[in-house]
């Protein structure tokens, strides 16, 4: 039976293509550099979120040992959702065979190999990812963030100015004092509602918007927060910017510094060239009414809604969201034959490592559709992340320290 079986698997693959692959000198030039190109550069490069770059081989080799452990135990490249819960574009998990191909190569003494293997390295815009944006948000002077480890929300109130309705495909921004930033959140105010909270007595540019915009919106445009990628729409797909409105950029800041921090950050938007034929809107799927018991380490809090009667729509993405005591996260769909699909799952959430996941194939969502949301968290004193210790209750809140049970879906109407 076992020699059958060997004799099975030999037949399934070309006549010594394993054997071979096996034999095959690794070397940073030749192989590793081309998966670090396809993995890794878009943030490992200066500049940007990583801690350090992957560029050159002089950059790698003195991580070639925690490069190997990351991989192997899928820390990284980061991406949070399990496979087979959900397929996602622009997936950044390594193959079986890449992550081997790192192991050999740092077993073997991390070799450079010959620079005539070295493929043309990637070309990154300087700035902004996409080129020159069409719209830059930009506050109009520095916010200067308070010290004492409080959370400030600010919001900026920013014109577009735009003739005519634009659709925005493509998002980037340039965080200022990134490593204080928890989030920063795009919505539209088509009205220009925003500008009466200004104070003229308050010489800091916007204004203080704890809880939310101070507007009755939730037109999303876009987020920021640690992990994110510069966003893309898919082909076809837009968000509509109405002509003349005016855009709140939302910012939390969470300064444990001990002095005042400034920030200015910005975002860049890119509007579409080519027809749009679908238009993307958000709606929340949100439970605000948790209350997380001291020392419970599975506390499940769920959140649901149900598609009214003669509404389709499909659902293109999703952004999931908790705060530090979150251990997993789920999104399904409970179909009228009770059918259910799970369209997201994170089983070991991460708040620095956030994203909004652009489904492959947008799922239709039939009438009387149930969609539920279950979050799980870990309020005992055995998670490290656990802001309070000793533990106590922890309820829904705009402070880091506070919770959430929220994940905003990305659709569009059949």
């Amino acid at each position: 039976m076992l020699a059958l079986l060997a004799c099975a698997v030999a037949a399934a693959q070309p006549a010594g293509s394993r054997s071979r692959a096996l034999r095959e000198p690794v070397t940073f030039s030749n192989q590793i550099v081309r998966i670090f190109q396809n993995r890794c550069q878009t943030c490992h490069r200066p500049g940007t979120v990583a801690p350090f770059s992957l560029l050159t081989y002089a950059d790698a080799l003195p991580h070639a040992r925690s490069i190997k452990t990351l991989t192997r135990n899928r820390e990284m490249p980061p991406w949070k959702p399990v496979a087979g819960h959900g397929e996602f574009a622009g997936e950044r998990r390594l193959t079986e065979e890449e992550i081997g191909r790192i192991a050999r190569w740092v077993d073997s003494g991390a070799p450079e190999g010959s620079p005539r293997d070295l493929p043309p390295p990637l070309q990154f815009s300087e700035g902004w990812a996409f080129g020159q944006p069409d719209l830059i948000l930009d506050p109009e002077a520095d916010f200067q963030v308070p010290a004492g480890g409080l959370d400030t929300y600010r919001c900026f109130t920013i014109p577009t100015r735009l003739l005519q309705d634009r659709f925005l495909v493509k998002l980037d921004f340039q965080p200022g004092a990134r490593s204080i930033i928890h989030h920063i959140l795009l919505m539209e105010d088509p009205l220009g509602a925003s500008t009466q909270f200004r104070n003229p007595n308050d010489p800091q540019p916007g204004y203080p918007c704890w809880g939310g915009s101070g507007i009755p919106t939730i037109d999303m445009l876009g987020v920021w927060s640690s992990g994110f990628r510069p966003e893309q729409l898919p082909a076809g797909y837009g968000l509509r910017i109405e002509a003349s409105s005016r855009i709140i950029m939302q910012v939390h800041y969470h300064n444990p510094t001990g002095r005042t921090v400034p920030d200015r950050s910005r975002a860049g938007l890119y509007f579409a060239r080519d027809r749009v034929d679908k238009e993307i809107a958000y709606f929340p799927l949100v439970n605000p009414l948790l209350r997380i018991p001291p020392g419970d380490p599975r506390y499940t809090v769920r959140a649901t809604a149900v598609i009214p009667p003669g509404v389709r729509l499909r659902i293109v993405s999703i952004f999931p969201h908790m705060h530090l005591l979150g251990r997993e996260i789920r999104v399904e769909a409970v179909f009228p034959d009770s059918t259910r699909r799970t369209l997201l799952y994170i089983d070991d959430w991460d708040l620095d490592w956030q994203d909004i996941y652009y489904l492959r194939d947008p799922v239709p969502i039939p009438p009387l559709t149930r969609l539920e949301l279950t979050s799980v968290y870990d309020n005992s004193d055995s998670n490290p992340r656990n802001p309070y210790n000793p533990p106590r209750a922890v309820v829904w809140g705009e402070q880091t320290t506070d919770e959430m049970c929220l994940a905003f879906l990305g659709f569009v109407w059949e």
